[in-house]
């Protein structure tokens, strides 16, 4: 199917396109806000989109690794996007949409001081919910086919459009690099297990009189005969749900055995959960289950190093492209600073100064701190006396005659003076 329709397409079935293929949120499929209903999916959202947001976004230079000052684009990113919200709300609501529905969108407002193609300066940033955008395109003769954002705003505004170069749009899977696919749409076959598991458990607990047999003695009962009788008891049994069931000699009342180890299957079964962190990119014990032969160590220091860049990267070449210049881009990129969560031990880095593999201002950089510049040996290889290289070594040989040792010397000594005495 075509990922781009006309506003004025009276065609009827593109909608279900759409959402059969989860361009659009549709609840029976879980997806979108319906999906927070069930709490594996709630946690594991609300772990990306955190760790995603609280973590700061740095721009650095390419020739040096050095991290440059707090600009304008690094305060929206990091402290305060708009009048209205925080870096870390902002952050926190794209990831979330981006997720439950495959895209998210935010509008870059530009300082309207400077002019050129994408010369403004991003001045604040404007989020919108999915429901929000409509991507669409334009074909003109001799050019390639061009796509660009439609915007309808539930405030006062009309609806506008936008160029892609004024748009940030989060999509962490795409086939045609356009429109995302939430993970969710994977997910469809393991979130209804869960769900009949959880159903089934409720009817359970909630079926009280159902889940037994009534036996009337000696009678042979119609069907409107036998509607009847248990209409008669259950009205006579209304009251207190706990109290005692009352029968008479003709009666005879017997509940229903239910297999106590299909309700431990049920409720102990945590494959859903863990093909629901498989797709997210979690470790599974966020969800509870356990992870044999590794610790919450190892288990967090992989999350961070190997899953987290899955939205880390598309997040940053988005930022890289929308909200710096051609030429900034040759000589800056933006990445995200994990370093107080992934920095080696401190002894490590120690042996590493120690034995000239870093200087201690890189150490620092490691670290997540401030490079010390007032300090000229900060920046330069560090070694201890007992530590030299082996030229250095034959020079000084070479340079200072070995010493006798001092039994030596007074031995020495002591023989001049015999042989003299002898004399």
């Amino acid at each position: 199917m075509s990922f781009f329709r006309s506003l004025n397409d009276s065609s009827d079935d593109w909608a279900m396109d759409y959402l059969n293929n989860g361009i659009l949120p549709s609840n029976r499929n879980f997806m979108g806000i319906g999906a927070l209903n069930n709490s594996d999916v709630l946690t594991a959202v609300s772990i990306v989109a955190g760790d995603v947001a609280r973590f700061p976004i740095l721009q650095i230079k390419d020739s040096d690794d050095s991290i440059a000052d707090e600009n304008t684009v690094t305060y929206l990113l990091n402290k305060k996007s708009n009048d209205y919200s925080s870096a870390y709300s902002w952050k926190f609501a794209m990831m979330v949409n981006a997720i439950l529905t495959g895209n998210s969108y935010t509008r870059i407002i530009r300082d309207p001081t400077t002019y050129g193609k994408n010369a403004g300066k991003a001045i604040e940033l404007e989020f919108f919910p999915p429901s929000q955008v409509a991507i669409n395109y334009r074909d003109r003769p001799g050019v390639k086919r061009e796509y660009y954002y439609t915007f309808y705003p539930e405030d006062d505004r009309s609806p506008f459009d936008l160029e892609p170069e004024d748009v940030i749009h989060f999509k962490f899977f795409s086939s045609d690099g356009i429109v995302g696919r939430s993970p969710l749409l994977s997910l469809v076959d393991e979130m209804n297990l869960q769900k009949s598991g959880v159903d089934t458990l409720g009817r359970f607990f909630k079926s009280g009189l159902k889940g037994s047999i009534l036996k009337v003695n000696g009678a042979k009962l119609s069907k409107e005969a036998r509607r009847k009788i248990r209409a008669d008891f259950e009205y006579a049994q209304e009251g207190d749900s706990n109290g005692p069931i009352i029968t008479d000699s003709t009666m005879e009342y017997q509940p229903l055995e239910v297999d106590t180890s299909v309700l431990n299957l049920i409720n102990s079964n945590n494959w859903s959960a863990s093909q629901i962190a498989k797709a997210m990119r979690i470790p599974a014990y966020k969800l509870a289950i356990n992870s044999p032969n590794q610790s919450v160590n190892q288990l967090a220091a992989g999350y961070i190093s190997n899953d987290l860049p899955f939205y880390f990267k598309p997040i940053v070449s988005e930022f890289e492209m929308k909200l710096l210049t051609d030429k900034e881009r040759h000589n800056y990129h933006f990445d995200f600073d994990t370093r107080k969560q992934t920095a080696r031990p401190v002894t490590e880095l120690v042996a590493l100064v120690e034995n000239s593999i870093l200087t201690p201002n890189e150490v620092r950089a490691e670290l997540g701190k401030k490079a010390d510049d007032k300090t000229s040996e900060m920046n330069e290889y560090q070694s201890t006396l007992n530590t030299v290289s082996l030229n250095l070594k034959d020079e000084y040989q070479k340079s200072n005659k070995v010493q006798p040792k001092g039994g030596d010397v007074n031995g020495a000594k002591n023989n001049t003076n015999q042989s003299g005495s002898q004399k």
